[in-house]
């Protein structure tokens, strides 16, 4: 039983999840036919699998420190296998590592509950933000997530709203000298944002056809239950979980604006709808609920293979 073996965090658990990774990572070179063995393929094929990786483990280290979920693997291995779906993922590192540079946002920003440091974690959080948005500049949507967190402190000082804006500034600063060092230029600022472009019809290709309408009905379904869970939640509970909605929420808004979507930009959306569906599995108390979860996972599983085999 799948609720059973993941219900508990154990090593074979990570093992298996990263195996799945790999597997997965070169399945998308022999359906695309990009599988090179020459010495720079292999450390790019390296450096794509070691991120993959670092993004789950990092993912499941964040929402158990800070109690997001409950000490299961049920978010990371709903990470997985949405990744698996989405295997369009792979081929896109900038992506990558602007998600994983929000993954690193994300641990600063839910640890703002707690007074200690807190100059310290609005500044980390600001850096990586702006980090990631060096790597895909939409990211920089994600300072929406910082300011409320910010304000709803218990100790507030509004000196604290200037630090993102000091922050953003001295690290922009840095990167302009620097490219203008190595480039003797500043066109790079010029495309630091990209183009805008509501167009999904890439959503209705073969593969995204049926990715796509599932994950916006798990977004509807699961964050929907979650908002009607937030008043019936701990004080200690409460911050994490509005936290996790308004980064789920930009991440659709990132989605949306991309220009040339591929299916790639569906990565920002995997942690947080990650972790919400764990909280729905994990609140399941009754046997009906239980079995449904179970059945649930088991779909989840049976439509990457199913895609698996249709590529």
């Amino acid at each position: 039983m799948l609720t059973s073996f993941f219900g508990k965090s154990k090593p074979i658990n990570y093992i298996l999840l990263s195996i799945a990774i790999i597997i997965g990572y070169f399945f998308r070179l022999l359906t695309t036919q990009d599988l090179s063995l020459s010495l720079g393929s292999l450390t790019s094929h390296g450096l794509v699998l070691f991120l993959m990786v670092f993004a789950v483990l990092l993912l499941d280290f964040i929402i158990r420190k800070n109690n997001v979920t409950k000490n299961n693997t049920f978010a990371i291995l709903v990470f997985v296998l949405f990744i698996l779906l989405v295997p369009q993922i792979y081929s896109a590192p900038k992506l990558i590592l602007a998600n994983i540079f929000v993954l690193l946002a994300t641990r600063r920003i839910l640890s703002l509950t707690t007074e200690k440091n807190t100059v310290k974690k609005i500044f980390d959080a600001t850096m990586y933000i702006t980090l990631a948005s060096f790597f895909y500049g939409w990211a920089i949507l994600f300072f929406v997530v910082l300011y409320p967190a910010i304000i709803n402190k218990t100790k507030f000082n509004v000196t604290y709203l200037f630090i993102p804006i000091i922050g953003f500034l001295g690290i922009t600063s840095i990167a302009v000298a620097y490219q203008f060092l190595v480039t003797d230029s500043y066109s790079w600022l010029y495309h630091w944002i990209p183009d805008r472009d509501f167009d999904i019809s890439i959503y209705g290709d073969r593969g995204l056809f049926v990715t796509t309408p599932f994950l916006l009905g798990l977004l509807v379904w699961m964050g929907g239950a979650r908002l009607t869970k937030l008043a019936s939640l701990s004080k200690k509970e409460r911050p994490s979980a509005i936290t996790m909605l308004l980064i789920t929420i930009i991440s659709v808004g990132i989605i949306l604006v991309k220009a040339q979507k591929n299916g790639s930009e569906l990565f920002f959306l995997f942690a947080p709808l990650a972790a919400i569906t764990s909280n729905y599995i994990e609140s399941g108390t009754s046997k009906t609920r239980r079995m449904f979860s179970e059945v649930f996972l088991w779909s989840l599983f049976g439509l990457v293979l199913l895609l698996l085999w249709l590529r």
